[in-house]
């Protein structure tokens, strides 16, 4: 394709998901792009916007590619993020890692600590880390323009098909409809319908279990400080055999956000990958653990089960200039690093700035955008996959050569989340850009 098939329409982009990735994805289009080139159009499966889960973490690199997507996006993180009152360290909040004593079982030999020691605190420069995830999503849906619905975004559209054509891409819903459009961006999480169409459907392309399964749920900040005092204002880490626990307040400091993972042999509830857990069930994994923990497990309310689940790396994020993944239908990964919605909006930044480099609407302009995107984004979202697998390993003293020596697993972690947190993500997406109005024998995979 080149400049002579250009249209005088706006090339219409399907957006195929809700979450954080896709509505940082419209919010970056909206911001960075004209409406008479690019049109953008998102589809939401449920009902209306909504997020599962409760708190999440953003790293420094996050908070900013949230500048890059909007800056707006960035003030109304700011104003919800939590500043809950914690131990710092100039000005810097502290990320503190302990160890839970457990049954010494014969496994063990380089243990000193008691439970709940500490073993290191790691620093940051992000003044605003957590906030819950519906109201950080409701924050993004302040930011679209009034009566946003049916001008940009259309709920009850579960996406079931999408037809790549020679002139386009025809988007099938399931209530029978379907759309006509110039590219379709899957944004539809780790199951996504449109990953398996850009890839065939191939079973090494599907999510595999990772081992581990975690325990979520909120508590009190004030039930919390009971049992584990001051640590409960804190993002804290325990680490112990077979499982750990992470710990931070969310709603401003009102409520203790629990993560508690466990591994496992095999995932024993089929296609549902969260289902409900008793408290019971919870203390039963745990019982092992120091009475701090198990204290802290049994406030719990309502707790869910999550099964955890990566992808293995896929060769490509984009297709013929017409499909792009992003978020966790490309790049989903385990927790374990806290980077996951992080990654997907930095590909929102990035495909948003390459998206608002089209100046005419000419499908190949789409091409170079892809392919630019995909190239500057792959191998970093992948080395999270693989990075995150092996951190959880290690925080339950499995990885090998390290197991729980302490001073191994502090050596390892204090440098961990330096190639997430330092991301220059204003130069990344020049970088992107620079590809992309390269020649077309430069752009690697350019059609």
């Amino acid at each position: 394709m080149g400049d002579a098939g250009a249209t005088q329409k706006p090339l219409k982009i399907a957006i195929v998901g809700g979450g954080i990735g896709g509505l940082s994805l419209l919010l970056g289009i909206l911001n960075h792009c004209d409406p008479t080139v690019i049109q953008p159009h998102l589809y939401e499966a449920a009902y209306a916007f909504s997020e599962i889960g409760a708190g999440v973490g953003f790293l420094p690199n996050a908070v900013r590619a949230m500048r890059a997507v909007d800056p707006k996006l960035y003030e109304a993180y700011t104003r919800i993020a939590d500043e809950a009152p914690r131990a710092t360290v100039n000005g810097q909040k502290k990320f503190e890692f302990s160890r839970a004593m457990m049954g010494m079982d014969g496994r063990g030999g380089t243990n000193t600590l008691k439970a709940l020691d500490h073993i290191c605190t790691i620093y940051n420069d992000n003044r605003y880390r957590h906030v819950h995830r519906a109201v950080f999503l409701d924050e993004m849906i302040n930011l679209l323009p009034n009566g946003f619905e049916g001008g940009l975004v259309s709920f009850n559209k579960r996406c079931t098909d999408v037809k790549i054509q020679e002139d386009g891409v025809t988007a099938l819903f399931a209530d029978g409809t379907s759309e006509n459009v110039d590219a379709v961006i899957g944004c539809d999480g780790v199951k996504s319908l449109v990953r398996n169409v850009l890839h065939g459907g191939q079973e090494q392309c599907e999510p595999q279990f990772t081992g581990k399964y975690a325990y979520r749920g909120l508590v009190p900040i004030e039930d919390a400080v009971k049992v584990l005092g001051e640590k409960a204002l804190n993002q804290m880490m325990t680490l112990g055999y077979g499982g750990h626990l992470i710990t931070f307040p969310v709603d401003r400091g009102q409520t203790l956000n629990i993560v508690a993972f466990r591994s496992a042999s095999d995932w024993n509830h089929g296609s549902s990958w969260v289902v409900p857990a008793t408290v019971d069930e919870v203390l039963e994994d745990f019982k092992e653990w120091s009475e701090p923990i198990k204290k802290l497990l049994a406030l719990l309310q309502k707790p869910d089960k999550w099964g955890q689940f990566d992808l293995p790396p896929l060769k490509t994020y984009v297709k013929d200039g017409r499909v792009a993944l992003l978020g966790d239908c490309a790049h989903a990964a385990t927790p374990h690093q806290g980077a996951g919605a992080g990654m997907a909006i930095e590909d929102a930044a990035v495909l948003g700035r390459l998206l608002g480099e089209i100046t005419t609407p000419d499908p190949a302009q789409l091409i170079r955008a892809f392919v630019a995107y995909d190239t500057v984004r792959r191998e970093r979202t992948r080395k999270l996959v693989t990075t995150s697998r092996s951190r959880g390993l290690l925080y339950e003293f499995q990885f090998p050569d390290i197991g729980d020596n302490d001073v191994m697993i502090r050596d390892a972690m204090v440098r961990q989340w330096d190639w997430i947190w330092d991301l220059d993500v204003d130069a990344h997406c020049r970088e992107a850009i620079s590809l992309m109005h390269q020649p077309p024998s430069v752009v690697n995979g350019f059609q």
